[in-house]
């Protein structure tokens, strides 16, 4: 299925699975048109939560309803929406995805038993998908700063969806005109391919600096916003509001080529993930 510019709106999203969810959830919106991304929107999730609610439940609902309301939107997630192989088969030595998600909340009851149990598959090790190692991602899917993201994402976001099919997950589903489209990215091996991956999340006017380097740069290599959004996204010192704009960057390259995947990848790609950077 063919993607053309400005028919499908972007949002990159920095994802967060902690508690302080509707706080560390940044979404940043906007269209391609001439080959840039013009973003129109960047917000923390919890300017859309119905009620004003603050617990990480009612964020993830608003994350959720937001998808599904987007019509023909693709999310750039920032988080893990599979495991390694080797984690995932549990014997199985050709394991199918869309079981492995719609099964993920009955195997795994909350996010600590996930960890335990991944460390005790891989004891000593922290097992990489080979997306990760070929994007260069910080971190294993389970590793302590990213098991919360990996656990919420599929087990609140992904796997309602899927089990609704009110959005397709590429590249392991098949894409719908009709339906959303949600993708994997990762901001740092974004930053890091662009050769941008300093450190740029803290207070210190060191970070500052390097949080307008990198806009500076993204704004050079395709990406326009409002001096609002900009200054937003300068002042975030946790850096979740640039990373939502890293992402929405990444999955606004990533688009072109959507159609091509799924007869163009090999076949761990559409069980383990595939990373857009």
């Amino acid at each position: 299925m063919m993607y053309t510019e400005g028919q499908r709106r972007i949002y990159g999203v920095d994802f967060s699975g902690s508690k302080t969810a509707c706080s560390k959830i940044w979404i940043s919106e906007g269209i391609v048109n001439d080959g840039i991304l013009d973003i129109s929107a960047c917000y923390p999730i919890s300017e859309i939560v119905i009620g004003g609610a603050k617990d990480r439940d009612s964020c993830l609902h608003a994350m959720r309803h937001l998808i599904k309301g987007s019509g023909k939107g693709i999310f750039g997630m920032d988080f893990p929406f599979s495991l390694p192989h080797e984690l995932l088969s549990s014997g199985n030595s050709h394991p199918e995805w869309k079981s492995f998600i719609t099964d993920f909340p009955r195997r795994y009851s909350s996010a600590e038993q996930f960890r335990e149990e991944m460390r005790s598959l891989a004891p000593g090790n922290e097992l990489k998908r080979l997306t990760d190692a070929e994007v260069k991602a910080p971190f294993c899917v389970y590793n302590l700063r990213l098991y919360r993201q990996t656990y919420f994402g599929i087990c609140e976001v992904l796997g309602p969806l899927v089990i609704e099919d009110s959005a397709r997950v590429l590249p392991m589903q098949e894409p719908a005109h009709d339906k959303a489209w949600l993708i994997e990215v990762c901001p740092a091996s974004t930053l890091k391919k662009e050769g941008l991956y300093i450190p740029y999340k803290g207070k210190s006017s060191r970070e500052s600096e390097a949080r307008k380097y990198i806009l500076e740069e993204m704004l050079d290599r395709g990406i326009t916003l409002s001096s609002c959004i900009r200054e937003a996204a300068l002042k975030n010192t946790d850096g979740d509001a640039l990373d939502s704009i890293i992402a929405a960057f990444a999955t606004s390259k990533a688009v072109m080529q959507l159609h091509l995947l799924r007869e163009s990848l090999p076949q761990i790609y559409l069980t383990e993930g595939y990373t857009f950077f």
